[in-house]
Order: C-alpha cells, then sequence, then structure tokens
C-alpha cells in the first residue's frame, strides 16, 4: 500500500493565472513535503507538464487565453502527460461545467473557495491511486491486486461512495465515509436500489438521473436534499461516473456533503441584495420590489409611492464625532423607520445616509402623508449613541407611480429630485415631486461642473454685511458672506453652491481663500485710515475639524498683518453637535492666537446650553428666524429676551440677525441687544460700497 510518506517529494504542476491563489497554495503544499511548480495559464502549464512529467495537475478553469477545460484536453493528446491526474480548481456551479470537467479527462475537481486540508486529502488520494495505478502497470498486476488496492482507497476515501450495478441498479457496495454521513449499517444499502433505501425528496427525479449513466458519460446532481437515519435533512451533490469492469458495468457515485455550502452561496446571496450596515434591503433588491409592486399595483388601479429620505445635517456627525458614532445612528435610523411602516412596505439603504421608503398599493397621496408626517416624527426623537446625545432630521421626496414615473429607476429619480427641492426648502420637510422640479438637477449638474474652475476664473468673491452698533448706529464690524458670480445664472448665493463645495471636498481650500481674502481686506481698509471694525468669517464643520485650521488662521494673519482681536471666528450649532474634548481643543487653541469666537444661528440646534458653559466663546448671534416674530408673538419675545440675558450673564456679547424693520429694532434696544446685522441697515456690499458706508459712519 502506498502510504502518506511514501508521497513526499511527489511534483505538483498548479496552474492559475492569479498570482495570491498560487502563493497561498504553494506555501501550504510545500509545507506538506510535496515539490509544487507554478504556471500562470494554460499554455504555459502544458509546457511545463512536459518539461517536468508532475505527478499531478492543479489546473484552473477561468484563465486567459486557453481555458481550463482546453488545456486539459490537449494534455490527456500528449503521450508524455497522458495519465497525470488532473484535479479542477474552479468556482463555476453550473452542473454541465462540472460534467465537462470529467469528459475532458479530470480527474477530481474542488469547488472554490476551498479548504486547504479539503485540498490536501483530494491530492493525496489521487497520487496515491496514481501511483498504485504506475505501480500495476510495471508489475503487471492481476485483476485481484487491482481489487484489493482499490479496497484500501476505496475505504479510506473521505467522500461517501456507492457502487452501483447498472443491470440490476442495485448497490454492490459503500465505503465507511457513506455509514458516517448518512448513519445507516453498511447492510442497509447491499443488493438494494439506491432510492429503495435513502429517502430522497424525489425518488422519480432520483430514478431519472441514474437511468443517465447507461449512457456511460459522467453525471452530476446537485443541491438533493435527503434524510439521514436520525431524520436531519442533508444536502448532498452526486458525481457518477460508469466504469466497465469485466462484462459489468459499476457505477462509482461520489456523494458529497455541501450543507456548509449550501448555506455558504445563502449568505453571500443575502449580502448581495442587503445593506451590510442595517441590515435593509439596498440599491438592486429595492429595484427587484419596485418591479413587483408595480406590476401588482397596475392589475389592481393602485399607487406605488416612493419616498427617497436623506438625514439633514448627517455629515457634521461623522466629522466631529467619527464614522462609529455616524454608523451607530444609521442603524438606530433604520430601526425606527422600520417600525414606522406596514409589514408590506419597503425601506432600503442605499449608501451614505440615504434611505427609500416604497409604499405598495396606497390609494394616493393622503395615504402617502400620513407615513411621511409618522417618519419624521420618529426621526426628530432623541439618540443617544454611545453615549452621545443627539438629534437629527430628515428631508424627503416622494415620487408617485404611475401619476410621476412608470419604472424603479424612473419614481427613484423622481423622488430624489423632490427630496432635494424639500432639503433647499428649509430640511426637515417632505415635497411631492412635480414637473416643475425637474429642472433643479440640470441646474444642479451644470454648478457641479463649474464649480471646480470657479476659483481659478475668479468667479467667487466675497460681499460684506455690516454689524450695527444697536445704541449708536456705528458699525462695530463685518461679516465676510461668499457668492458665486455664475457666468450662467448669475448671483449665487451660499446656500446652494456650499453643499456642493462640502461633497467635492473643496471647501478646505474654499474656507483657507475666504479667511485670507477677509483678513487682507480688513487690514486693508486700516491702513486706508478706517476704524478698526471686527472681521467675522464663518466655518464650516469640516474645515474646522479636518482643514488645518490653526495653521490656516496664523498664515491669514501673518500674511495680512492683521492683528488677531480684529478676527470672528462664527461656529455653527451644527458644527458644535457634541462637546467634545476635540472641539474644546481647537477653540482654546484658537483662543490663545487672539481671535475672537462666535457661535452662529444660536437657538436652531440641540446642544446650545451645552454649548455656552463649555466652550470658550466671545459673543452669539440669535438665528434670524427669531426676528420674524419678536414684535407680535410673546413666546418669540420670551426666547429673545431671554438668550440676551443669558448672554450678559456669561459675559457675551450677543448679535441679532435678520433684523429687517424698525419695531424690531426698537424691541431689541428694549431688551439689551447689543449689536444687530440685517436689510434695515443694509445688504451684503461689495467692498469698495463698504468702504463707503463705513467713511459716512465714522
Amino acid at each position: 500500500m502506498i502510504t502518506s510518506t511514501a508521497l513526499h517529494g511527489r511534483t505538483i504542476l498548479i496552474v492559475d493565472d492569479v498570482p495570491a491563489n498560487l502563493a497561498i497554495a504553494v506555501d501550504y503544499l510545500e509545507s506538506h513535503n510535496f515539490t509544487v511548480m507554478v504556471a500562470q495559464d494554460g499554455e504555459e502549464g502544458i509546457e511545463r507538464a512536459q518539461m517536468i512529467q508532475p505527478d499531478l495537475i492543479l489546473l484552473d478553469v477561468m484563465m486567459p487565453g486557453i481555458d481550463g477545460f482546453e488545456a486539459c484536453r490537449r494534455l490527456k493528446t500528449i503521450t508524455s502527460t497522458r495519465e497525470i491526474p488532473v484535479i479542477f480548481m474552479t468556482a463555476l456551479t453550473d452542473i454541465s461545467d462540472k460534467v465537462t470537467a470529467f469528459e475532458v479527462g479530470a480527474a477530481d475537481y474542488v469547488s472554490k473557495p476551498f479548504q486547504m486540508e479539503e485540498l490536501l486529502s483530494r491530492i493525496t488520494t489521487h497520487l496515491t491511486l496514481h501511483a498504485v495505478q504506475q505501480q500495476l502497470i510495471t508489475q503487471n498486476a492481476q485483476l485481484h491486486a487491482s481489487e484489493l488496492y482499490y479496497r484500501g482507497l476505496f475505504e479510506a476515501a473521505q467522500d461517501g461512495i456507492l457502487l452501483l450495478d447498472l443491470e440490476s441498479g442495485k448497490i454492490t457496495d459503500v465505503n465507511e465515509s457513506v455509514v458516517n454521513l448518512l448513519g445507516y449499517k453498511r447492510d442497509h444499502y447491499l443488493d438494494r436500489k439506491l432510492w429503495e433505501i435513502v429517502p430522497f425528496r424525489d425518488i422519480s427525479a432520483c430514478q431519472r438521473a441514474f437511468s443517465d449513466l447507461q449512457i456511460m458519460k459522467p453525471v452530476s446532481f446537485e443541491h438533493w436534499l435527503l434524510r439521514k437515519e436520525d431524520k436531519s435533512p442533508i444536502n448532498i451533490e452526486f458525481v457518477a461516473k460508469v466504469y466497465q469492469v469485466g462484462t459489468a458495468k459499476i457505477a462509482q457515485c461520489n456523494i458529497r456533503d455541501i450543507t456548509g455550502r449550501i448555506q455558504a452561496e445563502e449568505r453571500v446571496h443575502y449580502m448581495a441584495l442587503h445593506d451590510a450596515l442595517t441590515g435593509l434591503p439596498n440599491r438592486t433588491l429595492l429595484q427587484d420590489r419596485l418591479y413587483q409592486a408595480i406590476a401588482m399595483a397596475s392589475r389592481n388601479q393602485k399607487h406605488v409611492a416612493v419616498i427617497m429620505l436623506d438625514l439633514d445635517r448627517f455629515k457634521s456627525i461623522n466629522d466631529s464625532l467619527g464614522h462609529q458614532i455616524g454608523d451607530g445612528l444609521l442603524q438606530a435610523v433604520a430601526k425606527r423607520l422600520i417600525t414606522c411602516l406596514r409589514s408590506s412596505d419597503i425601506v432600503a439603504r442605499l449608501g451614505g445616509d440615504e434611505f427609500v421608503i416604497a409604499l405598495p398599493a396606497v390609494d394616493g397621496s393622503y395615504d402617502s402623508e400620513e407615513v411621511i408626517q409618522k417618519a419624521l416624527a420618529s426621526l426628530r426623537e432623541p439618540y443617544n449613541i454611545e453615549g452621545h446625545d443627539m438629534h437629527i432630521s430628515g428631508s424627503m421626496g416622494v415620487a408617485l407611480y404611475p401619476d410621476d414615473a412608470d419604472s424603479p429607476s424612473a419614481l427613484l429619480r423622481a423622488a430624489d429630485i423632490a427630496m432635494y427641492a424639500a432639503k433647499a426648502a428649509g430640511r426637515g420637510r417632505y415635497m411631492f415631486f412635480t414637473s416643475d422640479l425637474s429642472v433643479a438637477p440640470q441646474r444642479r449638474l451644470t454648478l457641479v461642473n463649474d464649480l471646480c474652475d470657479a476659483c481659478e476664473r475668479e468667479e467667487l468673491v466675497l460681499y460684506y454685511q455690516p454689524l450695527i452698533s444697536a445704541e449708536s448706529g456705528s458699525i462695530t464690524g463685518v461679516e465676510a458672506l461668499l457668492r458665486w458670480k455664475h457666468p450662467l445664472y448669475g448671483m449665487i448665493f451660499p446656500m446652494e453652491f456650499i453643499p456642493i463645495l462640502e461633497e467635492m471636498e473643496l471647501i478646505v481650500g474654499v474656507g483657507k481663500w475666504v479667511l485670507k481674502t477677509a483678513c487682507m481686506q480688513n487690514a486693508a481698509w486700516q491702513k486706508k485710515g478706517l476704524a478698526p471694525v471686527r472681521m467675522s468669517v464663518n466655518l464650516s464643520a469640516h474645515q474646522f475639524y479636518h482643514g488645518d485650521l490653526l495653521q490656516t488662521v496664523e498664515a491669514a494673519l501673518r500674511d495680512s498683518q492683521l492683528n488677531p482681536k480684529w478676527l470672528d471666528l462664527e461656529l455653527t450649532e451644527g458644527l458644535s453637535l457634541e462637546d467634545s474634548d476635540v472641539a474644546i481643543n481647537i477653540m482654546q487653541e484658537l483662543k490663545r492666537v487672539g481671535v475672537g469666537l462666535s457661535l452662529d444661528d444660536f437657538g436652531t440646534g440641540w446642544s446650545s446650553l451645552n454649548c455656552l458653559r463649555r466652550f470658550p466663546l466671545d459673543r452669539i448671534k440669535i438665528d434670524r428666524s427669531f426676528m420674524r416674530e419678536i414684535t407680535t408673538d410673546p413666546a418669540a419675545q420670551m426666547l429673545v429676551s431671554s438668550i440676551i440675558e443669558l448672554a450678559k450673564k456669561l459675559g457675551m456679547g450677543c448679535t441679532a440677525e435678520g433684523v429687517e424693520t424698525i419695531q424690531e429694532l426698537n424691541y431689541l434696544k428694549k431688551t439689551g441687544c447689543s449689536e444687530v446685522q440685517g436689510f434695515l441697515y443694509s445688504h451684503p456690499l461689495t467692498a469698495l460700497d463698504c468702504e463707503t458706508l463705513m467713511r459716512e459712519k465714522m
């Protein structure tokens, strides 16, 4: 008998076009005392096989040039390589491919991805078989010796093997692996037909399959479910080949347990159709379900609502707290959306912070609005992710089948357009698609294409809006405001193009230019004899956390020779959702430089009081949304007066934004607000016009 020790030093030729696969297999087999040679395509493999005469060939199927099947065919036509056993390594799962492998002369195949232990076992088995065959040829062994050898190999094989007499259709022998696999004793099988003793799910299919063996060609049958002796189910694969033994036709049927492979394939299939982070359907599965929903709605004269959801200011959470917290928030959002829906509704994640809700079989927009309002309300409830308290809202766009579109892709496009319109209208709201909205995406595409070169073409400019003393009316500062003079659309305001700058990751570079330009302008005004005033510059979240902010500020002050006390950096509450140590450290470093820090849009976020308690701020700016109702709404008046009083007690300055009427100004004076900003005094001005106004106020 050939022992495993006797196989040491045997030569194996591996033919595979992926070097990584070669490296892993070579290392493993060499560690088991085999001599391993490699080739990276079929032509090279044939040449090397003739040159080195390996004991066994591992042959990949899918390769450039000639594939593995053709390479094997050629090897079997060459006298020096004809008898070398070939084992295919293949990721192909089609039955016909496996049948082809045996038809071209392969001894076996292993499915990718495979375990190295399985590969080693197959190699050892076939090397043993080949060695004995060669030994028998050399010694002119008699049939009895051949039967003895086969019995040893038969019993040692890891695959379950049944031998069938095709004339009678009965089992003549089984090896121990069959007993271990299915659980019945050996006597249970002998002299009985396979479908009589193994409870197949479909006996007729089994009978038809084994009748194919009569044509003397390899046959492979996959994914048959049968039950073992203990009644537990098992997925098996049969690979059968017929041999002529004297006057008899004997079928050798290899049985393999592929339950693990089936489960792995199911997992891969699931992962291909679901989002890995949230477990929700992905775009592929969503499209499929939308096709089904549309077909059903068409038959029943119903609507399908597709709702595109984008979380508002989600990027600032990733920037300030990190992607781990952001991922946790996305998972929490997914769970909340599921609770808002019926079992027949669909919620999917397309990527990033974009979700889609699909409502099959609704009667129209009214049914959709109930779900939308419920979902938006659920999103606004506070979250706690790894100890971080936060709030978030979402903007939604809605498209209806058949009113707005008649295919999944068209519905998603329409819903996406409506969602961007909702976001532009103020966030935290929803909007239904209309034909007028389709103009906006074309405009946005133009802006995206033009924005990259806008700086070089000097289309980005700064305007300046004065900050006014509420008591004296004198100018105490100016705020630098970015504008885009587009050659086609004219003046474009930041609300439209700043989000595009952030998406294109241009915001840090533009922010540096804004800061330097504003400092240079303030220094230039002072050199012309104008009274020094604060220059306020807004910072984005990405610029604050990832833009080398301290070095940028120091460089702008150094280049402009501006005294740091005349520079004020405005931080939004959206930027400072969490009073993290990182944010505090950055602010403290800026304070050491000597610049001022203001909290912009105060009252619109969720962490305002915490910000005031921990952050080293000099000033708060009351958001313009409060100004609209301070002369008529007692609640708004109470909020504004409370903010002003709070700022005084904390020793901070207070600026009211968006002041447009004398009545608003008089109320702010009465409550002690020190500084105002708005159209009542001035719209944003060019640098030259602002200079003229400053001279008038001197």
